[in-house]
């Protein structure tokens, strides 16, 4: 073999290596899992996770989401003013700038990225590739091509409490 063609042969091998790392960089799996099934964070990401004011299944368990969150509690006080939102577990819930919930599973289903709630439509966007969904979840914008899960959320005035179910 004569030097060129090692040079060659090496050049494609490393190119071959490069490609396949920035490939799989992109790859659902990339987008990790939350670090205990129970966190709790602003959309804003300001706060220390925490599960006080919640009660039951925010991480997807079999495909069932059943929860109820204390809007009183520090934890989700973000929701009580309108035009909000917060990730808890597996799901993104918002409160539209007309007072109204809405609750979504927070992965894109282009590539997992988590998405955030735009309260000037009522809509969720992944920052990642740009794909709009709409308050029920379906697509307006790609490259996503399927909806996101809606969960129904029901508002307790006098408990002060929010159903996701």
């Amino acid at each position: 073999m004569e030097r060129k063609e090692f040079l060659n042969l090496v050049g494609i091998s490393v190119g071959a290596v490069i490609l396949q790392n920035c490939m799989s960089g992109c790859s659902k799996s990339s987008d990790p899992s939350p670090a205990t099934p129970s966190t709790t964070t602003p959309s804003t990401g300001g706060a220390t996770p925490s599960t006080t004011g919640l009660t039951g299944n925010n991480v997807s368990s079999k495909g069932i989401i059943d929860f109820t969150i204390d809007l009183a509690s520090d934890t989700f006080k973000t929701l009580q003013t309108n035009g909000t939102a917060l990730v808890s577990g597996d799901v993104i819930v918002a409160r539209t700038k007309t007072g109204d919930f809405l609750a979504v599973a927070k992965a894109c289903t282009h590539e997992g990225t988590t998405v955030e709630f735009v309260a000037d439509n009522s809509s969720f966007k992944c920052n990642n590739h740009g794909s709009v969904f709409d308050a029920n979840g379906s697509v307006s914008v790609g490259p996503a091509t399927s909806a996101l899960k809606k969960y129904t959320a029901t508002f307790d005035k006098v408990k002060n409490t929010l159903k996701v179910a």
